[in-house]
């Protein structure tokens, strides 16, 4: 009876165990990896700016978002990948405002992953216009380029945060236009990437090495046929407002 009993009771003790490993992939990190953050918009106040140095894979430097802080409070990361598990895709778009005409070279989102290589080694990158809720607005430059992730040396959550970087051919914006960019890993090697997930890096932390113009607070926004979001804002995900992206190029 003892045996029976104690059976009965590791089999309860594994029963959220199992139920965690089989539940449905999620959108956000925190949620992914079960630490919650509130998903509402942030009450943002007067973040810390330290412009040190722009990061070495921005190079010509137009603008950078800034470094994630693992120390804000709504730390967390937003799906940003084409894979295996998420096959139809997951986009974080973000804004950014160019202060003068610039010749776009390359475009990047720091993303946690669960891998540092990418199969194919490509990824596809976009910049659009007049995004709003419901609506993904114009492409303005699109293509699909060789990708290159470098590790930035930080982290959280259990995952490392890589720059998908690619570069851009033929893509000039205007000034003082807000316009928002995507770069997204892709894995889609059934062999190698049964378990990869990338999601991009977003705080309203301290922002250092920010480049640029501020980016523009929650006017981010997801689209995902698999998690069921048509150009939604980003805050009905999670509460940060600021995401790690950014452009290089010349004015």
């Amino acid at each position: 009876m003892k045996k029976m009993i104690f059976a009965a009771a590791l089999i309860a003790a594994l029963i959220p165990f199992a139920a965690a490993a089989d539940r449905a992939p999620q959108a956000s990190l925190d949620r992914e990896v079960d630490v919650r953050v509130p998903a509402v918009p942030a009450v943002l106040g007067n973040p810390r700016i330290v412009n040190d140095a722009a990061p070495k894979y921005c190079k010509p430097c137009l603008f950078y978002a800034g470094d994630f802080d693992s120390t804000a409070s709504d730390a967390n990361g937003l799906a940003n990948e084409l894979d295996v598990i998420v096959s139809t895709g997951a986009e974080v778009w973000v804004p950014f405002k160019p202060t003068a005409a610039w010749k776009v070279s390359e475009i990047f989102s720091d993303n946690f992953a669960s891998l540092s290589t990418l199969t194919p080694a490509t990824s596809p990158y976009g910049i659009r216009s007049g995004v709003k809720s419901g609506s993904g607005g114009k492409l303005v430059c699109k293509g699909t380029a060789k990708a290159k992730n470098t590790d930035t040396g930080l982290n959280d959550f259990g995952y490392e945060i890589y720059a998908t970087q690619v570069a851009v051919k033929k893509c000039t914006l205007k000034a003082k236009t807000t316009y928002w960019e995507n770069v997204y890993p892709q894995c889609t090697n059934t062999s190698t990437c049964s378990s990869y997930r990338a999601f991009t890096a977003n705080d309203d932390g301290a922002m250092k090495n920010k480049v640029g113009p501020k980016e523009p607070a929650n006017l981010s926004f997801f689209n995902s046929v698999f998690f069921g979001a048509t150009w939604e804002p980003s805050s009905q995900q999670q509460s940060s407002a600021y995401y790690s992206v950014g452009i290089g190029g010349v004015k």
